[in-house]
This record gives structure tokens, sequence and C-alpha cells, in this order.
């Protein structure tokens, strides 16, 4: 036997010449292994200028001298690379990690936490990462009590962030339930991991129950925040089309700033590019400002693509589907003022019905009703500010039409108050009878 049959020493030889280089040469191996401690395990190409104290254990895909030396110590000594296999139960630091590993005949393993404030990464029969830094692979997980109680938390930075439980088949999600973007209790299930519907909410602050999905238990249609929401007034005649930054199309909604363009074919609405944009003006719906406030704003049968919706400083997204599809968006503490509700396509051209905005964080039903209304008299051209008809939801200049002539005007998806009616601005040119 010329080595140890535990740390592969070098033995001395009987009559062997030059016995010193030999006996140092095992206690220089004995001072690498002995309270081994290694620069790292995942470093694939060796140092260029490595010192008297390089060491390393070489992960896979190694270079250089380090290849084909996966899971070996690799020990700079007498100015070369030594490459020592494992035997299992040894122990080694790793410095670059901070974590103490031991070779369990298979892989190096970590063995413990290195203090009270733990590891950074745990896989228990499964590796961890830098997302999931707690693994666990088990039939099984039990999480006891110590005496009396035990609490699971799932805690959350702010209320635009997520605390939820999601449940999986093959790693694609099937249902969540939690905190999901604000601070209400939110069920969600998908049949793909792709799109969701949400299944049940649950008011924070008022505990009031509400199951979007399910037709026959909707709660009674909320009111509309947003004026001529269809788009179905439309006293200036605008037929469709391109409109440049600004300018106002069907009643209430304008261009934004890099102009839209906008068609109606009966209840379906055409973005074809651009964005539009409804002021709302918290003072009308008897409220000083809309800021912190969770509002919904939702539509009806959305194709094309995503639809995205800004509500003063903050956005979202609806994905296309079937039937009144929502997203659930809080104004900051700044949009404390006129709030401008903001319609774009994500990309290309999206159809939508009923454009709905209410408080609270689900959408009710959008259902169309129909009022009389008296309409102001007046001639071709005259200012209806002021005067407009209350259920008209009328933000400009009417068309001329017979005094003494009552007529019939729809209203759809809720009323707006008579105030925002009188309030509403003033055009800067009169529309032709």
């Amino acid at each position: 036997m010329t080595d140890t049959p535990r740390l592969t020493l070098p033995l001395l030889a009987a009559g062997q010449a030059q016995k010193h280089v030999t006996h140092n040469d095992a206690l220089t191996r004995l001072d690498a292994l002995v309270h081994l401690a290694v620069q790292s395990r995942s470093q694939t190409t060796p140092p260029a200028s490595p010192d008297a104290l390089a060491a390393y254990i070489v992960p896979p895909a190694g270079t250089g001298v380090f290849a084909g030396r996966t899971d070996d110590l690799a020990i700079f000594e007498d100015g070369g690379w030594s490459f020592l296999e494992p035997r299992p139960g040894w122990q080694a630091w790793i410095a670059d990690e901070a974590e103490h590993h031991v070779w369990t005949g298979t892989q190096w393993r970590r063995s413990q936490p290195s203090s009270a404030i733990g590891a950074s990464l745990w896989g228990v029969n499964i590796a961890a990462d830098t997302t999931n830094r707690l693994a666990v692979s088990s039939p099984a997980t039990l999480l006891s009590h110590a005496g009396s109680d035990h609490r699971l938390t799932l805690n959350k930075a702010a209320a635009a962030n997520t605390a939820s439980l999601i449940l999986q088949d093959g790693f694609s999600g099937r249902a969540e339930i939690g905190l999901t973007g604000d601070d209400d209790l939110h069920m969600k299930v998908s049949a793909d991991g792709a799109a969701w519907t949400q299944a049940l909410t649950i008011d924070r602050t008022t505990g009031v129950v509400a199951l979007p999905a399910s037709p026959w238990a909707r709660e009674t249609a909320r009111q509309n925040l947003l004026i001529n929401g269809d788009m179905q007034v439309n006293q200036r005649g605008f037929a469709g089309g391109a409109l440049a930054a600004g300018i106002y199309a069907f009643d209430r909604w304008k261009a934004d700033t890099g102009g839209a363009n906008l068609s109606r074919s009966g209840f379906d609405l055409t973005l074809t590019s651009g964005a539009i944009v409804q002021p709302v003006e918290p003072a009308l719906w008897g409220v000083g400002s809309f800021a912190l406030t969770p509002l919904t704003l939702s539509v009806e049968d959305l194709a094309g693509g995503n639809l995205t919706v800004g509500i003063g400083s903050v956005s979202g997204t609806i994905t296309p589907g079937s039937g009144r599809r929502s997203v659930t968006l809080t104004p900051a503490a700044g949009d404390s003022g006129t709030l401008a509700i903001r319609l774009a396509p994500a990309s290309g051209a999206v159809t939508l019905r009923r454009i709905k905005l209410e408080r609270g964080n689900a959408a009710s039903p959008c259902r169309g009703t129909s009022a009389r209304c008296r309409k102001a008299r007046h001639s071709a051209g005259a200012t209806t500010a002021g005067s407009t008809a209350r259920c008209c939801s009328t933000p400009t200049k009417a068309r001329a039409e017979p005094a003494n002539r009552r007529s019939r005007c729809r209203r759809r998806c809720g009323s707006p108050p008579p105030s925002a009616l009188r309030s509403a601005p003033k055009p800067t040119a009169p529309i032709a009878a």
C-alpha cells in the first residue's frame, strides 16, 4: 500500500531515498483536507493565478484542467493542480456561498444552515433556486404546533402586490386563492394556466361576497362612473375613423395625446389604434377623490387582443374573451383630481362592448335601460350646456330639433348624475343640425 485509505496520503517506503519529499507531500495534503475550505463549487474555469490556498469543488462542465473532474476536489499544491475523489462524509466550507457542505457519495449537499438567519437556499429532496429558495419534494408536508396554535403567514410588500396559494397540475396553474393585486380575498380558476376566471371575491372592508362568474349569484348592477359607456349618444354625428389628439368623438369620449381611430357598429366598438380617454370628475359623484379607492373597469366580449387600461397613474390589462372582462386598479395617492380613464389596444385593433367603471374589486352586470327625457329647445348650433336633458349624458352641444318636441334617449350601463350634465365642458365649435 502506497497511500492511506481515507485521505490518500502518500506513505514512506522502506529504504526510500529523499523521504522528506514524500513526508512533506503528505503534510501538504493533510493541511488541505483537514478543516477543508474551498473557494467555490460553481466556478467552471480554473483561476489564472491560483495561490497556495486555492481549492475548489469542480462543477459540471468544467474547462481546462477542470474538465472531466466533476465533484472532485481540486487542490493547488507545489505549483500544480491535484484532484482528489471525495469519500462519503467528507465536509467542506464553501466560501462564496458561506455554507457548509457534505459529500453524500453522490452529491455535495448543504449540511445545515450557517446561523439562525438560515440558509439562502434550501432544498428537501429537490434542488432549490433563487426563485424557489425553499423547495420540498415529498408525498406530504407537515407543519405542526409547538404546544398550542400554529399559523402559516404569507406576507406581501404592498397592496398592489400578491400573496396567494397557487394549485398546479404539471406545474400549470389551475386555481389561486389569496390577495391578488389588492387587499381583498380572491379565488380564481384556470383551464390552461394562462387565462384566469375570477370565481369569488370578498371585500376586505365590508365582507361582501361577489361571485362574478355565476350569473345566478351576481349582485345588483352598480352605478357606472363613466358617461355614455356604450357610446350610443352621438350628438356630434361622429361617423367613426381617425381622431386628432384631444378631439371628442362619441359624447364624453376623446382621443388621447397621440390620437386614435375609433368606430361603432351597433353596440360593437372598434378601437383600431391610439387611445381614447374620458375624464371622470369625483365631485360629480359626491366624493372628493377616487385616490386609493379600488375601481374596476370592465367591457363585454373583448376580441382582437389585450386591452390596456389606465386609471389615473396606474394601468393594467384586460385579456380577450366572451362575457364581461375586467381589471381592478387602485388610483395612487396623487390621483386626487379629475381621473383620466384611458383605453388602448395593446397591439392591433380590438373590438368590445359597453364600457363600465365602478367602485369595488369586481365587475357587476351592465344592463341597458331606457328613459324618457325632455331635450332643451334650441336652434341649430345653440349651446346646451346647463340645459341638456338629464338622461342623455351630453357633454357638448346637441344637434337642433324642433321646438316642443319630446324624444327618447338611451342611457346604458347606469345613469349619470344630473350634475354631470349641467357641468359638462363646452365644445370648441358648434355642430350643424
